[in-house]
């Protein structure tokens, strides 16, 4: 009885000690806009009976880092300031693990309250749920009532405990997107923000304490010559102690703290901290500490990186800046400026930023649901050139693999930079750096290209041309409106630029190259109507009840009407790209490009069958002819998918590449009519591949795009008798033609032969930047959709170009179709312009394909009596890819169509190849 007294005493004792040691915090934050256009927390006022940083008086990224004791009252007021400096948007402070009560956010000028329950120990992000990644994230310490902190590891390997008194400083360091961002806080709580990918920097055997955290998808931090002790609350005390060099941190937000003896062991010097993740490594995920010894006199002062605060256009500054673009699914602002509605008026688009030389430039997927790369399209020539001022080892810029994730790079040479994306090539973001000196913005003298272009005058028609194309991609104001009786205008910022030859007007050079306030072609049907129904994917029609873009339009080629829209809203379908027929028609199966799914849907009735996960950023799909398998091409990973027929679950994924390669990354596959073999173009190996379909087994890998630099493949074209495979070459402006056998390449086929880059004269057909390129079920031609805005015919007999016909901006889509009464229609969409031409190749059927036309072209506009299941809300009709025509016509499937839809082929075209 005496001994359960005594405890009871004690443990009175201990909880009364605890609670009179406890201190009470209450906190205000403000969470407002930064000049980059970025969101970050700024300190109002720290209150408690405990002691309280010294805080700065500036918005930060990190957020103001908050020490506590285990046991503290903790109570946070936030107050939403994002409006005041541009649109505002919802904040809110939740910290997983710790926070109690309210987590709701508050609207844009609200203000609310949070209390948070400190009974454990530990490091802990606070972040708002959906703005994170784009600076509202900061610290919150728990510290132990006895001051206790993470032991460390002397040179000798001897752990040795430590308490937060003898520390001389601490680093707070955000993993996020692809970046660090940093805090150091003193010995005295004196907090300095180091923003972007920072030198960190200590003395010689001073005692620092990291504060590694991740928000967001996954990162490996790894930190040279020093090793740490991974103390954790669940370790066993008579385990040996665990000493790590590098730490995975899981998603969605995770942690992890240390501490170490500067340069212990190894002594003064650079030692580079990084994410162990290659993508994110190579991405600008590093930096450096840099321990300087005590006789050295220096302070050991960390030195910050680019800041958003910074200087860039509109925000003067001695520091250097950062601006930042969200990577979107969103149409047009694929790559938006956390600014750009603000410069927009003056930028006439949201994907443009202007820097002075040294700030950095900064990429976050905070937007996307798919896989990514960053990757420089054009550059100055100079910006590679070390001995120029560049940075070969940064400029050009990409990714071994898509990924999620981010980037950043620091720009010093003027002129222009523009990035894509590799996986959706049509994705830009641009950058001028800008030398204050001179008048006018620079684009430099000349630029290179990731395709191996190198030295082009900023001058030439293929520079312009690209920098017209920019402008028309990226801002949907820009987009050809084929409802619409005004004339078609291209609006370009009012700016002079500076080029090899001197100072010129962009908008008078622009619009005496290429035009302005052009009367597009009127709308017509084609006098001899089509047979059954055409599909297409007009993916970046936005409808209410969505936060994502695209509809699938369904077309009567009987009547040339639109039957229906569908939008799918219940699984709020994202960026559909392609699809394709299962044998009796019943099944559409569509691929969500920007996505992770494969969405199964009702022929008859436009209704959900089922959204199937499939993996990252499947492109196209088909099926095999002899057993109706779906086949999908997963282009932001490695492999082809295969779904048995009948069935809704991927069954297995067909490599692309042999494992511990770079990835494939396959876009715009075909099968051979018997089924036997699938063949993808490799966007990232820069090939095309043929695969046994039963083994999976690779049968060929062909180099495409002469081997030049980043041809990019992008779509195959296969003769229905499967002698031939064609492969489009995007940024090679080519067709390469393989013997569809073993894979030997037998011609290439220059598409821009005719094309003068430096002049800009066109001396005969050409096809700038080539996409889908089907071949018509009889095997006489192939068309190739270019996105530069031409359609070409190619004479499969000759392997030559015979025609050239006008398309739409962002030409994309191609596929046959049966002609009513025998022949083919071929479809084409454009991702910029909402409507779809009809072409026919041979329109009297003499073989004579020199005389194909365009014999209509329809909107994509539905009027109110067209069926839907979600109501068109902006961006009618817009962004034509992938299509296809019911009945399927094509060699091998249209042996297996049923009666009901074979019912209206002639016998020709019920067997193309006899």
């Amino acid at each position: 009885m005496k001994t359960i007294t005594n405890l009871a005493l004690f443990f009175t004792a201990w909880l009364l000690t605890s609670i009179a040691l406890a201190a009470t915090h209450n906190i205000i934050l403000s969470a407002e806009r930064l000049p980059n256009g970025q969101f970050g927390y700024k300190m109002v006022s720290h209150t408690s009976d405990g002691a309280v940083a010294n805080y700065p008086v500036e918005i930060t990224i990190p957020g103001p880092t908050l020490f506590v004791k285990r046991g503290d009252v903790v109570n946070v007021q936030l107050i939403n300031e994002t409006h005041k400096n541009g649109p505002g948007i919802k904040v809110g402070f939740n910290v997983p693990g710790l926070s109690i009560g309210n987590t709701d956010a508050a609207a844009p000028g609200e203000t609310k309250n949070y209390r948070l329950n400190t009974h454990k120990t530990g490091t802990f992000p606070y972040h708002d749920k959906d703005n994170q990644l784009l600076g509202l994230f900061g610290a919150v310490v728990v510290d132990d009532l006895n001051g206790k902190v993470q032991s460390y590891v002397d040179g000798d390997g001897t752990v040795i405990s430590a308490n937060r008194a003898q520390l001389d400083k601490e680093f707070v360091m955000f993993m996020v997107g692809s970046t660090f961002w940093g805090t150091e806080i003193s010995a005295d709580g004196t907090q300095k923000p180091l923003w972007t990918n920072p030198t960190l920097s200590a003395i010689e055997n001073q005692l620092v304490r990291f504060h590694v955290l991740a928000i967001g998808p996954s990162h490996t931090f790894h930190l040279h010559a020093h090793r740490w002790l991974d103390e954790t609350e669940d370790k066993n005390p008579s385990a040996p102690p665990h000493i790590i060099d590098v730490k995975i941190l899981n998603s969605p937000a995770d942690s992890h703290a240390f501490t170490i003896k500067a340069g212990t062991g190894v002594g003064a010097g650079v030692w580079q901290y990084h994410c162990h993740v290659m993508s994110h490594m190579e991405s600008g995920m590093n930096g450096k500490l840099q321990v300087v010894s005590a006789e050295s006199g220096l302070p050991g002062d960390s030195i910050a990186g680019a800041s958003p605060s910074g200087a860039i256009f509109g925000n003067p500054s001695d520091k250097p800046g950062l601006v930042t673009f969200i990577m979107s699914d969103e149409p047009g602002s694929w790559f938006r400026s956390t600014r750009g509605d603000l410069l927009k008026p003056v930028t006439k688009t949201q994907s443009l930023e202007i820097v002075p030389p040294g700030s950095s430039v900064h990429f976050i997927m905070s937007d996307t649901e798919g896989v990514h790369t960053v990757t420089t399209l054009l550059w100055p020539s100079e910006a590679e050139d070390n001995s120029m001022g560049g940075d070969h080892f940064m400029i050009p810029f990409d990714q071994t693999k898509a990924y999620r994730g981010g980037g950043i790079v620091e720009l010093h040479i003027p002129g222009l930079y523009v990035f894509t994306c590799k996986i959706h090539p049509y994705m830009f973001g641009a950058v001028i750096v800008d030398n204050p000196g001179t008048d006018g913005l620079d684009l430099g003298n000349t630029i290179n290209l990731v395709s191996g272009i190198k030295n082009l005058p900023t001058s030439s028609d293929l520079a312009t041309r690209l920098l017209r194309t920019f402008f028309v991609a990226t801002t949907p104001e820009n987009w050809q409106d084929f409802t619409s009786s005004d004339p078609w205008k291209v609006a370009y910022p009012n700016v002079d630029v500076v080029v090899d030859i001197g100072k010129v007007p962009l908008i008078a050079v622009l619009d005496s190259r290429y035009g302005n306030d052009m009367i597009l072609p009127p709308l017509s049907n084609p006098a001899i109507p089509g047979v059954g129904e055409v599909w297409i994917n007009t993916q970046f029609e936005k409808t209410a009840n969505k936060t994502k873009p695209g509809t699938i339009t369904v077309l009567d080629a009987n009547t040339w009407t639109l039957k229906r829209k569908i939008a799918l809203p219940q699984i709020n379908m994202n960026n559909p790209h392609n699809l394709w027929p299962n044998r009796d028609h019943s099944v559409i199966y569509q691929t969500q490009w920007f996505d992770t799914k494969l969405t199964l849907i009702d022929q008859k009735t436009g209704a959900l069958i089922k959204n199937l996960r499939v993996g990252d950023t499947p492109s196209h799909v088909m099926t095999l002819p002899h057993n109706d398998d779906a086949t999908v091409a997963i282009n932001g990973e490695n492999g082809v998918v295969i779904i048995p027929a009948g069935t809704t679950e991927v069954n297995y994924m067909m490599p692309t590449q042999h494992h511990g390669q770079a990835p494939a990354n396959p876009h715009g596959h075909w099968v051979s009519a018997d089924g036997k073999r699938i063949i993808t173009p490799n966007i990232n190996t820069s090939d095309a591949g043929i695969y046994d379909a039963e083994t999976g087994q690779i049968v060929a890998r062909t180099q495409t795009g002469e081997g030049a630099p980043g041809p990019h493949p992008i779509a195959i074209g296969m003769m229905p008798d499967s002698s031939k495979i064609y492969a489009t070459n995007l940024l090679h402006h080519s067709l390469s033609v393989l013997d569809g056998n073993d894979g030997t390449l037998l011609k290439t086929i220059n598409l821009i032969e005719n094309y003068n880059p430096i002049s800009g004269e066109i001396t005969g057909p050409v096809g700038v930047l080539p996409i889908q390129t089907p071949v018509s079920p009889d095997g006489k031609a192939v068309v190739i959709a270019a996105t530069g805005g031409q359609i070409v015919i190619v004479d499969t007999a000759t392997d030559t170009i015979v025609k050239m016909l006008p398309c739409d901006p962002g030409c994309h889509g191609a596929n046959f179709g049966a002609k009513k009464d025998g022949g083919y229609y071929a479809y084409v969409t454009s991702k910029f312009s909402n409507r779809v031409i009809v072409v026919d190749v041979d329109p009297n059927g003499d073989g004579d394909l020199s005389d194909a036309d365009i014999v209509g072209s329809i909107s994509m506009v539905a009027d109110a009596g067209v069926a839907n299941d979600d109501t068109v809300s902006s961006l009618a009709g817009y962004g034509g890819q992938g299509i296809v025509a019911l009945p399927n016509v094509y060699n091998g499937w249209v042996q297996n169509l049923s009666g009901e839809w074979g019912a209206g082929l002639t016998d020709s075209q019920r067997n193309p190849i006899r």
